[in-house]
């Protein structure tokens, strides 16, 4: 056998190799994508109780009866909070007190596949593709209960279901949006997750080649849309509302560079506040006072 030969065979065998490791440990890491992406695990939801004034009201979504919390305050302006995967409406306790002072009213939302409420019927989370139509249902609520004009507030992955029920529609009386920490950009999301993880047996993190094969996998195995659920891609078109976001600059889940991008895709609509070296939604606990006052400084403006 050549020498030619001899190394022709040598390449291709080592070919076949890391094909067969990505697809083998492509499907590996697209068992773990969706187990711990889009299986629910919600968390159990439970009326806080604060110094503020609550109720426990429903709204109608396409799947039926959504339970929601409703703090009345005395203006037309609400406020509607849109929780992150698998937490609960609870998430935006920090605002209920000083928006509710402030005069405005809020509907913080459950949604599909939350603990006691209706499911997806793909029996996933689909980060917005079909959650929309429960933001558009707490909406009618709020217009049906006196809102004349609505901000959503979006915390983690709520933002994306808004987004995705925002580029669906356009309302005058949406006013503007409120994002902590957004997950708008979900293949991101993973290729950054997937960046920080330790291979199994192998000493070397999870290369940028096996994330890819495992994200087409899992839309083999679940029909996700990688391209549908990136909402950052769609704002220059879409985007027609002011848009306030925090976000740490540690945050270790859901990278602060996607919310750069967010402004960098539509900078007349977006203002993007970092705050340095907080984590997944820490920026409220970085300074509160500077906080609250930065939101409401936001809804006077808008509102």
């Amino acid at each position: 056998m050549s020498s030619r030969s001899w190394f022709r065979g040598v390449l291709w065998s080592l070919v076949a190799l890391l094909l067969v490791a990505h697809i083998g440990f492509g499907w590996y890491f697209s068992s773990e994508l969706i187990e711990d992406g889009f299986v629910p695990n919600p968390s159990p939801v439970v009326t806080p109780v604060g110094d503020y004034e609550i109720v426990d009201v429903s709204y109608q979504s396409p799947l039926g009866q959504m339970d929601a919390f409703y703090l009345p305050a005395s203006g037309t302006t609400w406020v509607i909070h849109v929780h992150g995967k698998g937490a609960t409406p609870a998430e935006a306790e920090y605002l209920f007190a000083p928006l509710q002072q402030a005069g405005y009213p809020q509907l913080s939302i459950t949604y599909r596949n939350d603990e006691g409420q209706p499911s997806d019927p793909s029996g996933y989370y689909q980060y917005g593709a079909t959650e929309w139509e429960d933001i558009s249902g707490a909406m009618e609520y709020a217009e049906a209960n006196g809102a004349q004009a609505v901000v959503f507030s979006g915390l983690s992955t709520g933002a994306s279901h808004i987004l995705s029920f925002l580029y669906r529609n356009n309302f005058d009386e949406i006013r503007g949006l409120i994002f902590d920490a957004p997950n708008i950009d979900m293949g991101d999301t993973v290729d950054f997750a997937a960046s920080q993880r330790d291979m199994p047996v192998i000493p070397m993190k999870v290369p940028p080649t096996i994330t890819w094969v495992a994200k087409f996998i899992t839309s083999l195995r679940i029909g996700v849309n990688w391209k549908a659920v990136d909402y950052i891609d769609n704002a220059q078109a879409s985007l027609r509302t002011p848009v306030l976001v925090h976000h740490g600059t540690d945050d270790q889940t859901v990278p602060v560079s996607q919310s750069i991008a967010f402004v960098e895709e539509s900078p007349d609509f977006v203002r993007l506040i970092q705050v340095s070296g907080a984590g997944h939604m820490e920026s409220y606990e970085a300074d509160p006072e500077k906080y609250i006052d930065e939101i409401l400084n936001f809804l006077r403006e808008v509102g």
